[in-house]
């Protein structure tokens, strides 16, 4: 994957804006449960070593994913970053409406309908190296803001329970994206979907399916991206996420491009829980003989 090299200083005060704002009313929200700030994810402080951004930056990352909105019917607001800060990331910010059935619509830049289902699980166990692959299981608007320069998407999304429409536009590649994504709940199982239509230069398409059930003591997934829009081929994920004793979570994936199996991908995570919201976090990932490891303290909201 080829990295271009644009000006991050106006972002990296965003989505430190959006991580420390964030940050203060998760944990305001911990202790009230009337916080006018709901917040959805985590937020991470740790140490990455081994990829190929990692000589570029400092060792130290503060990243993770998450949603920030205020809560009710009627007027909102919303915000929300995924990545690292002062490395690779993408930020959202929208004027929101929220109807008495609990649909939302927003305005500005709200996160793809192509990214709130069938996530890639690397995503969740180790980002930095989800962050150097940007173009597998992610939206266009997400690759494109973190691989090229002043690619800038805005719009507008649809959202409600099981359900996501959103359309982009980025005006500095002329770029339409248009996204849909849903969840279906089966009697023993959930299936993830979602498709993607861009249309620039030429007309290119992402979608994406996964499977989810639980197997045995933990959570199974089997995922398949196609990423035509993204500049990349198809490839299968499947991972298995389950408990080890009473505090400690593994979590193994193996990422496997079609047309390329010997360059698959192997990562190994580990999730330690420190009481509460709080968890150490450890894991490592092998693909084409390079290998990186990282350790946080992790908090989810």
């Amino acid at each position: 994957m080829t990295y271009s090299k644009p000006s991050h200083c106006p972002r990296i005060a965003l989505v430190s804006l959006c991580f420390g704002l964030g940050f203060g009313a998760s944990c305001a929200g911990t202790a009230n449960a009337d916080s006018w700030l709901l917040g959805e994810g985590w937020v991470m402080l740790g140490a990455t070593d081994g990829l190929d951004h990692s000589s570029k930056d400092e060792a130290l990352t503060f990243g993770g994913n998450g949603t920030w909105s205020t809560h009710g019917d009627g007027l909102g607001l919303s915000f929300g970053a995924f990545g690292n800060l002062g490395r690779l990331h993408e930020t959202y910010a929208a004027v929101t409406w929220q109807t008495v059935q609990g649909d939302r619509f927003s305005v500005g830049n709200p996160r793809p309908a192509y990214d709130l289902f069938a996530r890639p699980a690397l995503t969740d166990v180790f980002v930095s190296a989800a962050l150097e692959r940007s173009e597998v299981g992610l939206s266009r608007a997400t690759d494109g803001t973190i691989t090229e320069p002043k690619y800038l998407p805005l719009g507008a999304s649809y959202t409600r329970n099981g359900a996501a429409m959103s359309l982009h536009y980025v005006e500095n590649y002329d770029t339409y994206i248009l996204g849909v994504s849903g969840r279906m709940d089966l009697s023993d199982m959930s299936v993830d979907a979602a498709l993607e239509l861009v249309d620039g230069d030429t007309t290119k398409a992402n979608a994406k399916l996964q499977l989810n059930r639980d197997l045995g003591p933990g959570a199974a997934s089997a995922s398949l991206f196609y990423s035509g829009a993204n500049a990349a081929g198809t490839e299968l994920e499947l991972a298995y996420r389950h408990p080890v004793g009473g505090r400690v979570t593994l979590s193994e994936i193996v990422s496997v491009p079609l047309s390329a199996p010997d360059q698959a991908l192997v990562a190994l995570g580990a999730q330690v829980g420190l009481g509460g919201a709080w968890s150490l976090n450890a894991a490592a990932s092998y693909a084409d003989t390079q290998s990186a490891f990282m350790a946080g303290l992790r908090l989810e909201f």
